[in-house]
Order: structure tokens, then C-alpha cells, then sequence
């Protein structure tokens, strides 16, 4: 198995007490494509997101990237690759947008965004749920980590909104970034990403690129 430019998790096991929410889990994302992951409420979704940020620790399993086996005790080398966005925002409450992004080297490519403009002079805790989403997100991608992963990054963001962060994603990974993503907003999901896996069973099933049609015999998608 090539191994090569892609963040790989090997047979991933999470146990709380008395609850196994991961059992065998494999999943690989490769750098220049977005990878879903799809699944019920509590299937385990963001256990595995958080596991290869290393967040949290798995119960058993390995974390591969670029061919590298990283521990658990890593983590500097997981921040080296992978950039991670969580459910809940990251954003101070009481900061301009404007002081935030002139914080970060070459803000001026961040502020040449139309989006990024209106909302410029807002305070963050002004924005809607939609513009603080779109704002961390492209600051995420700012950062330049070979490898993006985003919790959520649809739910609870409007429609147009949401076309402008698709934009983004694709254009990300169209630079050479490993997007993975999971998400309750299916419909936008089959739209951007190139692959996907559903969690079941407390394993991932490899849908592959054209996995509309499976989501919707199963009940996920309309």
C-alpha cells in the first residue's frame, strides 16, 4: 500500500467506560482531494478527527503521514501537517476582525477577500455563525498545513455562505492540501468532496468517488 503524501488512520479503537466508539477504524486521506466522512449523531465522526489532530488519544491504532508512523505523544509533528477546525469556535469574542487578521504574516492576501472585507471593521462576536465559520476557516488555510481538518464546517452556516466556503475548499485542495471533513449537510458534502467514508459499526466504509448513490440507498442523502 502507497503510503506517500496522504495522513492515514490504521485500525483505530476508542473506548470511553463502558462504550466502544471505535473498533478497527481505517480512513486515508490524500493530499489534492477533499475526503468525507460520514455518519450518524455519536457515530464517532469527531473522535476521529480529534485523534488525528491528537486532541485526544485513541484506546489503540496508529496515525500515518507522508509514510511516518506518529505516537501519541507527537504532537509537534502532527501541528507541523495538519491544521484542525473544531465544532466550536476558535475565535476570541471581543477582538475586530481587522486586528485578528493583521495579527497573521501576509494578512493583506486574507484582506483581498470580498467576504473578509465586509466584515472587516465587525468585532467577531458581531459576526453571524456563517461569517465566523468562513473567517476561521480561511484562517486556517492560511497557516499552509499540508493537511486540513474540518468538523462540521457547513452546520449552522448560510446557503451563500456555504457556496463561498466550497469555493475555498476546492481551491485548497486543488493546491496539493489533504481536505478532510465531515459533516451533517450531505447534500454539500457529495457536492465537494472527491471521496468519502461512512462510519458504521463503529468502522469506516470506503464509498469511494461516487458515493451519492450509496448515501441515498442508506437513507443519508435525498
Amino acid at each position: 500500500m502507497r503510503h506517500s503524501s496522504a495522513l492515514i488512520l490504521d485500525s483505530i479503537f476508542f473506548r470511553v467506560p463502558e462504550l466502544n466508539i471505535l473498533q478497527g477504524a481505517y480512513l486515508k486521506a490524500e493530499t489534492g482531494q477533499v475526503t468525507a466522512i460520514i455518519g450518524r449523531n455519536g457515530s464517532g465522526k469527531s473522535t476521529l478527527l480529534k485523534i488525528a489532530a491528537g486532541q485526544i488519544k485513541a484506546s489503540a491504532g496508529i496515525t500515518i503521514i507522508d509514510g511516518e508512523r506518529i505516537h501519541n505523544k507527537s504532537l509537534n509533528r502532527r501541528f507541523q501537517k495538519i491544521g484542525y477546525l473544531p465544532q466550536e469556535t476558535m475565535l476570541p469574542p471581543d477582538i475586530t476582525v481587522k486586528r485578528l487578521i493583521n495579527s497573521l504574516a501576509e494578512s493583506d492576501i486574507l484582506t483581498e477577500d470580498p467576504l473578509i472585507q465586509k466584515i472587516y471593521h465587525q468585532k467577531t462576536i458581531q459576526l453571524s455563525g456563517g461569517e465566523k465559520r468562513y473567517l476561521e476557516t480561511v484562517i486556517l488555510f492560511h497557516f499552509n498545513r499540508k493537511y486540513i481538518l474540518l468538523d462540521e464546517p457547513f452546520t449552522g452556516v448560510e446557503p451563500s455562505i456555504i457556496d463561498l466556503l466550497i469555493d475555498r475548499i476546492r481551491k485548497e485542495a486543488n493546491s496539493g492540501k489533504g481536505i478532510l471533513l465531515t459533516d451533517h449537510m450531505h447534500r454539500y458534502i457529495s457536492i465537494v468532496a472527491d471521496k468519502g467514508y461512512l462510519i458504521h459499526n463503529k468502522q469506516c466504509y470506503d464509498l469511494g468517488g461516487d458515493f451519492t448513490k450509496e448515501l441515498k440507498e442508506m437513507g443519508y442523502h435525498r
